[in-house]
């Protein structure tokens, strides 16, 4: 789909266009820099956040015609609000409650979260969400488990129901409910299984290229579901668990004759470390020495350092 032209603004994730504002400040094809941030608590961070700009003339939008890195820092918008009044609408998206009881931020501007959580809603995006929007583009791109396929435009329109006619909509907003939730969370798998990928392709291509493109998807879906139900809980240990299977297979801690039982008949009576020290103990073992069928020693890193950190996952 090409790129579509009855655009009157640009939603700009800061984060995916570096040094927005002095880019974005810097053009002459977009006017009214509106950064949604700088009126926020969250001001001191404008330049990584969502950033609203009126388009003047095609110059922004012939980019993307073959810009597809360009695609995934922005979505499109049709309006006939104002500026500011559009930028007021889309400053009561900046954060979410959950449960009622606390606030986090919704990086909305960042087109695969906008994918994921306006696709959410339906067929059609609520009236009151869409506000004073009347058409949001945000692109699609295939995943980098997959074969690549052109990149297309997915327009999302309001529904039915009654539209707000101002910048300030009904509490609570935005709207969150369980499907918006599971699409947040979605995003975050699609990022892990993405850092995998390009994990795997650097450090394991030979048994990475085993598994056919179009079953890369499921498969790391599968491993993710084990690991997290064996107890793994940070992107470290699911990482070094998605690694073990790809080398071991995906029985690999279950096995009677697997990996793990080998390693603990190796290990002094009364020696098993509890969860999740064995994961990093089994890791470890392997990188001594132990071979997976074929010869091949299990990934020299799992994730980089940045990413393979200790933080909670989901």
């Amino acid at each position: 789909m090409s790129v579509p032209r009855e655009v009157s603004h640009a939603l700009v994730d800061g984060v995916r266009y570096p040094q927005a504002l002095t880019r974005l400040y810097g053009r002459d094809d977009v006017s009214e820099v509106e950064p949604l941030y700088l009126t926020t608590r969250w001001a001191s961070l404008a330049d990584h956040g969502p950033i609203l700009v009126r388009l003047n003339g095609a110059g922004l939008l012939d980019e993307l015609d073959g810009d597809d890195d360009l695609a995934r820092a922005l979505s499109l918008l049709h309006s006939d609000a104002s500026s500011e009044a559009l930028s007021e609408q889309l400053r009561h998206c900046v954060t979410f409650t959950i449960d009622g009881q606390y606030e986090k931020l919704l990086r909305f501007a960042d087109p695969l979260v906008t994918r994921h959580w306006l696709a959410s809603y339906g067929d059609a995006v609520p009236a009151a969400l869409m506000g004073l929007i009347t058409t949001w583009w945000v692109a699609a791109w295939s995943p980098n488990w997959e074969d690549a396929s052109p990149l297309v435009w997915q327009p999302f329109r309001p529904d039915d129901g009654p539209a707000s006619s101002t910048a300030a909509p009904a509490p609570p907003f935005p709207p969150m409910g369980p499907a918006q939730l599971a699409a947040l969370e979605a995003v975050e798998r699609w990022r892990l299984k993405e850092r995998l990928t390009n994990h795997f392709a650097a450090h394991a291509p030979k048994p990475w290229r085993a598994l056919l493109p179009a079953e890369r998807g499921d498969w790391l879906d599968a491993r993710l579901d084990d690991a997290i139900g064996w107890g793994a809980t940070t992107e470290r240990q699911i990482a070094i668990w998605v690694d073990l299977s790809l080398h071991w297979g995906a029985n690999f801690m279950t096995a009677h004759d697997g990996l793990y039982a080998r390693w603990l008949a190796r290990l002094p009576p009364g020696a098993r470390p509890p969860r999740p020290d064995s994961l990093y103990a089994l890791e470890a073992w392997c990188r001594e020495g132990e071979r997976p069928p074929g010869g091949i020693v299990t990934s020299p890193t799992v994730l980089s350092p940045s990413s393979s950190s200790e933080v909670p996952h989901g």
